[in-house]
């Protein structure tokens, strides 16, 4: 499932199913264009052409691509698939672009969700009245992340950040699917339970230095693997996934112990194989079952691996990990690299964080205790504290200021 907020509807008479308009009014200092909204293809689109008289909009198309261009940022819209291409970043949308005749239609999604949250000061939208306006500062646009050079850099919170900032929790596995049992955990205790524990006060301690979390659940219930990631999408900076590891009934077993962490690639060990069909096997609860190699997800999955997000998410889990191996009674079991649906389908650096083995008895009890728990949500939130603190850094400096 796409999990992607569709700002661009109008609630219809007090039912409690968004309805998009029929059309939108565009409204900038040049004048006003109401165009329409079409549902052809089961969700609302519109035709780019007749907004390039009023916005700086351009747009083409050529091999199975739609290009177009907005303020100077271009945006890559692959035709009848649910993703668009934000420079590096890939951005899941509720229905994707497509051709009617030589008509080229967008997703309305991206007119009025995506393009006021990128460029938040120059536009906005008013779902209630289907209007999207040019505001104030729409001549001095400016890619996100890169300040004018006359504004001044906000003062930082006690914790050293400047911005805003969105992580998703995610705590794994939930109602029917329980992860593993863990041989040393207590009767009627699994891995969906000390997994939510932790998230919970994970969550806490973002919160309490100043980051805004949505957790993926908050309850002991299922939450499946592929609208987990895409919880994590335009307003999200990280996401971050936890977990409990366990070994099957091989010699000597029980001693393994510790913490280790993953970031999207190839399952390079045996051990790295084994942890990712162990955790993907979630997978059997959903419909739709595995991924196939027509799947628009592994075109996702292949962009993710050669751009940006794959070196922020190994630098992400670099720190993550260095901090919890410090609060952890075990091993430091180091950076892998892994083939996660839940990360592969995650359009922002993203981790998933084992945090023990529920089959040593020290990590069992360690994992099971609230002091445990704690330690490692207050590691766990300091590693993504520094790692938003270095990119803050980086983006400025690349800003100019």
């Amino acid at each position: 499932m796409i999990h992607a907020t569709l700002l661009a509807v109008a609630v219809a008479g007090g039912g409690s199913h968004p309805v998009a308009p029929t059309a939108v009014l565009v409204a900038t200092a040049r004048g006003e264009i109401s165009i329409p909204i079409s549902a052809q293809r089961g969700h609302p689109a519109f035709p780019v052409e007749p907004l390039s008289r009023l916005l700086p909009l351009s747009s083409a198309v050529r091999n199975g691509w739609a290009m177009v261009e907005f303020a100077g940022v271009p945006f890559s819209f692959l035709l009848d698939a649910p993703v668009l291409l934000d420079g590096a970043t890939v951005v899941p949308m509720a229905g994707g672009a497509y051709l009617s005749g030589d008509t080229l239609f967008v997703p309305l999604q991206w007119l009025t969700d995506y393009i006021p949250r990128r460029f938040h000061e120059a536009y906005r939208y008013d779902p209630l009245a289907a209007r999207f306006e040019e505001v104030g500062l729409a001549a001095v646009i400016r890619s996100p992340g890169r300040p004018a050079s006359s504004s001044r850099r906000p003062a930082p919170n006690e914790f050293g950040l400047r911005l805003p900032h969105t992580v998703v929790v995610d705590a794994g596995h939930g109602g029917r699917d329980v992860g593993n049992i863990g041989l040393f955990l207590p009767r009627g205790i699994n891995e969906k339970h000390i997994t939510l524990a932790i998230a919970k006060r994970l969550e806490a301690e973002l919160e309490r230095r100043g980051i805004r979390v949505v957790m993926t659940r908050r309850t002991d219930r299922f939450v499946g693997l592929r609208e987990r990631a895409t919880m994590c999408a335009a307003v999200c900076d990280l996401f971050v996934s936890v977990h409990v590891d366990a070994l099957s009934r091989t010699p000597g077993y029980q001693r393994a112990n510790g913490v280790h962490t993953y970031f999207l690639g190839e399952a390079l060990t045996a051990e790295a194989r084994r942890v990712a069909a162990m955790e993907n096997d979630a997978l059997r609860y959903e419909a739709g079952g595995a991924l196939t190699q027509d799947d628009p997800r592994l075109f996702i999955l292949k962009d993710l691996q050669s751009n940006e997000i794959l070196r922020e998410s190994a630098l992400l889990a670099n720190l993550v990990q260095s901090n919890a191996a410090r609060a952890h009674p075990g091993r430091n079991r180091g950076v892998h690299q892994n083939r996660f649906v839940v990360l592969a389908v995650s359009t922002r650096p993203a981790i998933l964080i084992e945090t023990g083995y529920a089959t040593n008895r020290r990590d069992a009890q360690f994992l099971n205790s609230p002091a445990g728990q704690q330690r490692l949500a207050v590691a766990i939130a300091e590693g993504v504290v520094e790692y938003l603190r270095r990119y803050e850094d980086k983006t400025s400096s690349a800003g100019g200021s």
